[in-house]
């Protein structure tokens, strides 16, 4: 498991310096951000505190597959809301660690980020959902104020709409990549040969394959026209993973839209026209936060800027 040894938690993303008035991109921000933050490192035994981490102890963008990741889910990075997950180490409890990754490979550390990260629950519409805690009293805001203009916020495809396990993850990416696998292998684009040996790799190696057949064109999404991505998340790589990811039933309902908006909740992965991303700044500080606007069948997303 990959991992940083901070010892302070990274919470909002400071706005980046911008020279000649241009906008950042996530990388210079979350870099300047990064550079200010303390870890804690063993050298020869001993523990010692340093300054400045590295994106790539965050997400290893040598990576093709986390760098894809970082590119259609890194909005959350520059978010209100603490990604890493904060618990103690050692037999004094005196050291902390956060969880680094931008993809998790089991359901063991995905537990255990869980274990360590304030939440909140609520039954939305009849539904159950958990999300992390500023995440939580944002949305219930929103929903105040979406009754009062006789509104509702809900959550689209059950309790899975806010925090999904590892195993959940694993379940969505099958029943997109399954299909596709058969839809190609049909066609004729897949030989029956690499359609075998893709289902017996390891989730991650099966991610960067279907990822390549995507390069030449042989989408996965549900009907084929786009990339798997922008279904459904890598294994181990959701938002939804995160706790600060909400699928609204009223997704294409411009107003609801708007009140979730103002309570820093955001379309952050391009063409998931369900998904919101809680970030916890207002719309106009988004662009100084290394993100970029993009318009998919008339709705906005927030995306990084890379």
């Amino acid at each position: 498991m990959k991992t940083a040894f901070l010892s302070a938690s990274i919470l909002v993303i400071g706005l980046a310096t911008v020279t000649f008035g241009q906008a950042p991109n996530i990388e210079t921000v979350l870099a300047q951000r990064l550079a200010l933050e303390k870890k804690t490192v063993l050298e020869k035994g001993k523990r010692i505190s340093k300054t400045g981490i590295a994106l790539g102890e965050i997400c290893d963008l040598s990576d093709p597959v986390a760098a894809r990741v970082f590119r259609d889910y890194g909005a959350m990075w520059i978010g209100r809301s603490n990604v890493f997950a904060e618990f103690k180490q050692g037999i004094n409890g005196d050291s902390i660690r956060f969880l680094a990754n931008c993809v998790f490979d089991s359901e063991a550390e995905v537990s255990l980020y869980h274990s360590n990260v304030a939440s909140k629950s609520l039954n939305a519409g009849g539904v159950q959902i958990q999300l992390q805690e500023a995440a939580m009293e944002a949305l219930v805001e929103a929903r105040k104020e979406a009754a009062t203009l006789g509104l509702a916020i809900t959550p689209r495809g059950g309790s899975i709409a806010a925090t999904r396990t590892y195993d959940d993850t694993v379940r969505l990416w099958r029943s997109r990549f399954l299909p596709g696998l058969a839809n190609w292998t049909a066609k004729g684009k897949i030989s029956r040969r690499d359609a075998e040996a893709a289902k017996s790799l390891p989730i991650r190696e099966q991610v960067a394959r279907v990822l390549e057949w995507e390069s030449r064109g042989y989408y996965f999404s549900t009907d084929f026209s786009k990339s798997i991505l922008y279904s459904v998340a890598a294994p181990g790589a959701s938002q939804h993973i995160f706790m600060v990811a909400l699928d609204v039933e009223q997704f294409g309902n411009s107003k609801v839209r708007a009140v979730l908006a103002r309570h820093g909740w955001f379309q952050t992965v391009k063409s998931d026209l369900p998904h919101f991303t809680y970030l916890g700044v207002e719309e106009k500080a988004l662009p100084s936060l290394g993100l970029e606007s993009v318009t998919v069948s008339g709705q906005k997303f927030w995306i990084p800027k890379l």
